[in-house]
């Protein structure tokens, strides 16, 4: 009987409220921010590393926040790319027993100039008590990406790929994290593989979209409970 609760808040302020060791995995897509762009004048100034000192800052307390409520036997699986790799990377480091990038092959790249982009990095994470999980499986996992014309949010991803994450990684009946829930893809995947969902969404226009597309696909996916939709 899967469940749904989608939070409409600050994802730091919501989490606190969440109890210990709680939910099985952590999916998520967080913001991919940006450098400060304070090289744009006429006098030229070397790039630094110490330029992602915010997002590391912000990252190292969402990742301990959601570290908490995760089960020692739990896994992560975020987001990310080639240049927020390395802040992601060492905010997690302290709290699992082993980190994995895993590479998502879009198939196809958009067109436009040079080398052009068609992957993201998934960066695996296992919390000290996580058990082994016999495979066979590659770290390259090929699909397509959400048509862009087709998106409730910008950097939407593809429901089938969520659902071989979780089906991986989470037991049945067992309890999903997004704290970052966008159009709410990671509760879609839930619904339509018998998990539980917690979402987290700051916006309340995509918090609002969630909301339907999750109700929706409630709807279509019995037997299932009335999800429970907090506006917070």
């Amino acid at each position: 009987m899967a469940e749904v609760t989608l939070h409409c808040g600050d994802a730091l302020d919501v989490l606190r409220r969440l109890p210990d060791a709680s939910v099985d995995a952590v999916v998520t897509d967080p913001p991919y921010f940006l450098p400060a762009q304070h090289y744009a004048t006429r006098r030229q100034f070397a790039r630094s590393l110490s330029d992602v000192a915010i997002i590391e800052h912000w990252l190292r307390d969402l990742f301990a926040s959601c570290c908490r409520v995760l089960k020692r036997t739990g896994t992560l699986y975020v987001f990310c790319d080639g240049q927020s790799y390395p802040a992601m990377y060492v905010s997690l480091y302290p709290h699992v027993k082993r980190l994995v990038p895993l590479v998502w092959d879009k198939v196809v790249s958009f067109s436009g100039y040079s080398w052009r982009h068609q992957h993201e990095l998934i960066l695996f994470g296992e919390m000290p008590e996580s058990p082994p999980v016999p495979t066979g499986d590659g770290d390259i996992i090929r699909c397509r990406a959400v048509k862009v014309d087709e998106r409730t949010h910008g950097a939407q991803k593809p429901v089938e790929l969520l659902k071989r994450l979780i089906e991986k990684s989470v037991p049945q009946g067992g309890t999903v994290l997004d704290p970052c829930a966008g159009s709410g893809s990671t509760g879609v995947a839930c619904l339509e593989t018998g998990r539980r969902f917690i979402g987290i969404e700051l916006d309340s226009g995509y918090h609002a979209a969630a909301s339907r597309r999750l109700e929706s696909t409630q709807s279509a996916c019995p037997p299932a409970t009335m999800p429970l939709f907090d506006a917070v």
